[in-house]
Order: structure tokens, then C-alpha cells, then sequence
């Protein structure tokens, strides 16, 4: 064969290689991770219209524990909030004298301007725990005298004992309400809320539930119908009448002449199997008797207050993936996504997907769709498939579009 033929049939043989070299490249190559088309990853999602028994006296409010959202109800100016100013007086003193998990903490010996205090409000026929000079009782009882029987002698002097005076109390505590953004909420004159000078308003109130609910010392002793073994006494009772009815785990009521009835209420549920504390407050109620009576159907309508919101139906499209070659392909949910959420809240949903390829089929997991709302539902998610097979590519498309 002559040199010309041969250099020929090599170049024809190299042209047909690489031809055969680019086409089998086309055909055989993955083709691109495909990504989707949707709309925002994450945004809101309103369950149902809000629907609870307000309380036809004072001020009121509710709010979920870990959950920012608060509701009220009335005139919202500050009032005296009475005993329920103690619960300030706990957070106040546990924060620089905090108690040891199940411990008693400091052990505090109580003398003569302890024994005035118990005097000063028995004379003017305040809630007392008898003390003796020389008496010795621990930071844990004091607290247990002070939210269960609601002894005013003992707020005042744990007080004092923790801060030096009354006066510094008061200082740290309007700085620690300030710090907590409850700028409707201020300390007076005395530790326990007997002197009208502590005022609030229900949604501080309901606030400082949640602060006090969040203490597991506070948490703990106002859920006991009484205690035993605080010195000069037999037993203290807990003077929140509507413990352990009705889910109610807690947490103090207050009263006197001027103040009117207060209540502060925590009760616990389950919803999406998940255990939930839900807090109430009726300030400027005309006595006690009556801001328990009147928080009773505001606590049960609470409990009762959520609703099934169906986020995705099995099947509904979520979002498409786009084929390059043509057309598109949904997303879609593979399961109904329902949960019970706080009614008239917002949820949080949040949409996320996974690259795939052309050889992904109908039965694969391409992605999630969650929905979560603070305290109330857990992040819930289901899985998201498509809706059908992704189209080939075309042979054409192959050959034209190598590096796609």
C-alpha cells in the first residue's frame, strides 16, 4: 500500500476512534446533579384563629413556656401585684445565692431584727411562719415558707440576708427586671408584696411565671401541696388552692385589701406527645377567692387551645426539579405532615433537598419538608419524593450538550 493510502486510512481510523471515543463519552457519562426549583427554604405558616375564656374582672394574660409569644387580655397598667412579688424575691436571691442541685443551701441563723419583721406583720395581720432569735433554718425552707404559706417576714428576711437591706434588694431587683426587658414591673419598699409599692401587669406576670417555672428550685417547691420540717412549724401549706387540679403544677397566688386577687398559674399537657407548660396570670381581680374562680375556664380554654394544622398533603407538589434536556419534574410529599399547634401562632417551615441525577427513580428520598413551632411541636419532618421517572435525555441532546 502506498505511503499516501496509509496515512489516509490511519487518519480515518484515528477520525472514527475519536468519534466512537465522543460518542460513547455522550452516552455513557453521568449527566449533571440536577437542582430544584422552589420557592423561600423557610417561612411561616398560621395554625387557626385563637379562641380562650378571658376573664371578665381585672387583666390577663398566657403564654406557652419557651415560647415568646405572649396573649392579653384588659388594661394593661401596671398594678400591685401583692405576694406574687415573691416570686422576683426567689429569682433575686437564687441568682447570687444558687442552691446545689436536690441540696438546702446556706444554713442561716436568724436573730433579733428577724423576730421584728415576724412581729411587724403580724400586727398588721400580714401571712407570717413563727421565728425564734437564734433560730437556724436553710435558704431551701425560707424559700418553702415564703411561696407555700406565703410568709411576708421570711421574704423580707431572706432578702436582707442575701443583699444586706431591703434597700439593696430593691436595687438588684429592678435591675434584674430590666434585664429581663419587664419594664412594667417594679420593687418596692418591701421583699414580699405586701406594701403596694410592687406593682406589674399580667403579661410581666405571666413572664416572671415562666422565668420562675424555668428556676427547678422555685419549680419544685411550688408544686408541693405542703412541707414539713421548717423550723417552728408543724406543716406549711400551700395556699394555691387549685394545685393539681386541672394539669396545674404551680406556682403563687396574692392578696391583700389594696392589691385585689392575683394569680399566677402553670399547668402541664401533652400535645404531639410532647409535654407542654402552658402560664396564666389575672392580676386586679377583686380578691382571691375570685382570681382563682376567674382563671380556672382562662387555664382550661388555654389547654384546649390548639389545632391540627395540616402543613402537606401526601402527593401535594412542594417544588420541581428542572431537567436540563426539557421539561420538569415535581417534588412532591410522601406522607401527610399534620401537627397540633398553639392557635393563631405562626409555625416555622423549613424545605430542604437533595441534589439528584437523571437515574434518581420514583421511589427515592430527594429531600424533607419540617415544621417546628418553639415549645409547642418538636421539628416534625417527612420525607419528599418525586412524582414520577425523570425523562431521558434525547441521543440528540447527549451529543450536543457534552458538558452539561
Amino acid at each position: 500500500m502506498q505511503k499516501g493510502n496509509k496515512l489516509r486510512l490511519f487518519s480515518l481510523i484515528f477520525l472514527v476512534l475519536v468519534i466512537a471515543g465522543y460518542v460513547s463519552y455522550c452516552l455513557l457519562r453521568p449527566v449533571q446533579l440536577l437542582l430544584p426549583v422552589q420557592g423561600p427554604k423557610n417561612y411561616s405558616l398560621a395554625s387557626g384563629i385563637s379562641q380562650l375564656t378571658w376573664p371578665n374582672v381585672g387583666q390577663s394574660a398566657v403564654g406557652i413556656l419557651g415560647n415568646n409569644r405572649l396573649t392579653a387580655h384588659g388594661n394593661l397598667t401596671p398594678t400591685q401585684t401583692a405576694s406574687v412579688a415573691k416570686l422576683i424575691t426567689s429569682l433575686v436571691v437564687l441568682k447570687i445565692k444558687p442552691i446545689a442541685p436536690n441540696q438546702q443551701g446556706e444554713s442561716i441563723t436568724l436573730g433579733p431584727n428577724d423576730l421584728a419583721l415576724y412581729n411587724k406583720y403580724v400586727s398588721e395581720q400580714g401571712s407570717v411562719v413563727p421565728v425564734v432569735n437564734g433560730e437556724v433554718i436553710t435558704e431551701y425552707q425560707m424559700l418553702q415558707a415564703m411561696l407555700l404559706p406565703s410568709a411576708n417576714n421570711m421574704a423580707d428576711s431572706l432578702a436582707i440576708w442575701a443583699y444586706g437591706s431591703l434597700a439593696n434588694y430593691q436595687q438588684a431587683a429592678n435591675a434584674f427586671l430590666a434585664a429581663h426587658n419587664l419594664s412594667s414591673t417594679h420593687v418596692g419598699s418591701d421583699a414580699s408584696g405586701f406594701d403596694p409599692s410592687t406593682t406589674s401587669n399580667a403579661l410581666d406576670l405571666v413572664t416572671l411565671g415562666m422565668l420562675s417555672m424555668n428556676q427547678p428550685e422555685i419549680a419544685d417547691i411550688v408544686s408541693q401541696p405542703a412541707a414539713t420540717g421548717i423550723p417552728e412549724t408543724v406543716q406549711v401549706r400551700n395556699v394555691n388552692s387549685l394545685l393539681g387540679t386541672n394539669g396545674i403544677i404551680g406556682i403563687k397566688t396574692g392578696n391583700t385589701t389594696q392589691a385585689g386577687g392575683v394569680y399566677v398559674s402553670a399547668s402541664k399537657i401533652i400535645v404531639n406527645s410532647k409535654p407542654v407548660t402552658i402560664v396564666t396570670s389575672l392580676a386586679a381581680a377583686p380578691n382571691l377567692s375570685s382570681a382563682l374562680h376567674d382563671s380556672l375556664p382562662l387555664i382550661q380554654s388555654a389547654q384546649r387551645n390548639f389545632s391540627e394544622v395540616s402543613v402537606v398533603h401526601k402527593g401535594a407538589e412542594v417544588a420541581k426539579y428542572n431537567l436540563p434536556w426539557g421539561g420538569s419534574i415535581s417534588v412532591v410529599a410522601k406522607k401527610d405532615l399534620n401537627v397540633n399547634a398553639w392557635n393563631n401562632a405562626e409555625l416555622n417551615k423549613t424545605i430542604s433537598f437533595y441534589p439528584i441525577q437523571n437515574n434518581t427513580n420514583v421511589n427515592s428520598v430527594v429531600g424533607t419538608i419540617s415544621v417546628e413551632q418553639p415549645a409547642v411541636v418538636q421539628k416534625t419532618s417527612v420525607p419528599l419524593g418525586l412524582s414520577g421517572t425523570i425523562p431521558k435525555p434525547s441521543l440528540w441532546w447527549r451529543l450536543t450538550h457534552p458538558m452539561t
